[in-house]
């Protein structure tokens, strides 16, 4: 139960000490999904304390938080809790979680995607209904929850994902008996208002010109990666296939009085996670592809394969990756030594390498290479 509690502060007013009231109370510790943690069977319990400006506020708030105790979003409610329907949303979410691990075991979910739904979850969902009795959610609850998104100015593709992980984990309280009707199926998704109103993103693909020019300045700081330059847009690769590729992956054919070609086999994505690199298969099926690449990029390939420092083992990364630290001339970009042991992280890449030679060319950053 909450009560009151007095200090005497070391201020004076008419030589009697000032009190300060706070009002106490005593709550269940939840995890990340809103749930109890318990300890040798019985409920974790933590102290809390708010302070307000007078003894009116502070007897307010006190009987606010007893009444609440009451209810199914109170204070106490989550150790008096048992039909489904006063379960909290944090139990929904961590079974839904659960759920998907289990499609992940089957190879019918990749872990990264799942990754990316907990993590959209446990920034979004949780943080607003994750001790929330999910009965007590509502349509209006939903439409404030997609309102705050938008408030935020989040991309619209963020609001997208934060707003189907919600709708998932409640679809997934109906299953269970919870909830007659997940409250999102009334609420529009496509008003304005809650998704934003945000531009259409406008391609501006390079020319052959303006990825040449690029690349050179790429070149500069780093021979290799400048064939890496001319490799990303002509073969249309995402981050994650590029970083998996092998030397096994690339097929040289060489018929008389025709140029080389090349074959690039993509079997495989490499993300690095928690400091380590996770393999995985790529995003789709039809992602598992074979892509050939141009006459003279593929002749380029060849050359570089022939030079490859580990060009005898089929498992070794086609591309390396970049040291910690390096050297510095004065007036130069830092230039660190490469690793030919692990793939290249290309979102640094991106950002460290690549923008500052789309800057020096004139070309904005944002605009993605086209596809040859």
């Amino acid at each position: 139960m909450a009560y009151i509690r007095a200090h005497e502060t070391s201020q004076k007013r008419k030589g009697r000490a000032v009190k300060r009231y706070e009002v106490v109370w005593r709550e269940p510790v939840r995890d990340d999904y809103g749930l109890p943690v318990h300890e040798n069977g019985k409920t974790k319990m933590r102290s809390r304390q708010e302070s307000f400006g007078t003894r009116e506020d502070d007897e307010a708030r006190r009987d606010e938080l007893n009444l609440a105790r009451h209810t199914n979003t109170g204070t106490y409610a989550l150790a008096e809790q048992r039909k489904a329907g006063d379960l909290p949303f944090g139990y929904y979410a961590q079974a839904w979680i659960e759920s998907q691990q289990a499609k992940v075991a089957q190879g019918r979910l990749k872990q990264r995607t799942l990754d990316d739904y907990e993590k959209v979850l446990r920034r979004y969902s949780l943080e607003r209904f994750g001790g929330l009795a999910v009965a007590s959610l509502s349509p209006r609850d939903c439409e404030r929850f997609l309102a705050d998104l938008a408030a935020r100015h989040l991309a619209p593709k963020t609001v997208k994902h934060a707003w189907l992980a919600l709708r998932a984990v409640l679809k997934s309280a109906t299953r269970h008996g919870a909830i007659p009707v997940s409250p999102t199926e009334q609420v529009d998704f496509r008003t304005g208002h809650a998704v934003g109103d945000r531009e259409a993103f406008q391609h501006h693909p390079l020319t052959a010109e303006q990825i040449a020019s690029t690349a050179r300045i790429v070149g500069e700081r780093y021979p290799v990666h400048e064939l890496l330059a001319y490799f990303l847009p002509y073969s249309g690769l995402r981050k994650a296939e590029c970083a998996g590729l092998e030397i096994q992956d690339l097929e040289f054919t060489t018929r008389p009085g025709q140029p080389t070609r090349c074959v690039v086999h993509v079997r495989r994505t490499k993300d690095r996670r928690g400091g380590a690199w996770v393999t995985s298969t790529p995003k789709s099926r039809k992602s598992r592809r074979s892509v050939p690449l141009p006459h003279r990029l593929a002749q380029r390939m060849r050359a570089y394969v022939a030079e490859h420092p580990r060009a005898e083992e089929p498992t070794a990364p086609l591309w390396p990756s970049r040291k910690n630290g390096g050297r510095r001339v004065k007036g130069k970009h830092t230039v660190a030594e490469l690793d030919w042991s692990q793939p290249p992280e290309l979102g640094t890449w991106f950002e460290t390498i690549l923008a500052l030679a789309l800057v020096e060319s004139g070309l904005p950053v944002s605009c993605p290479a086209r596809n040859g």
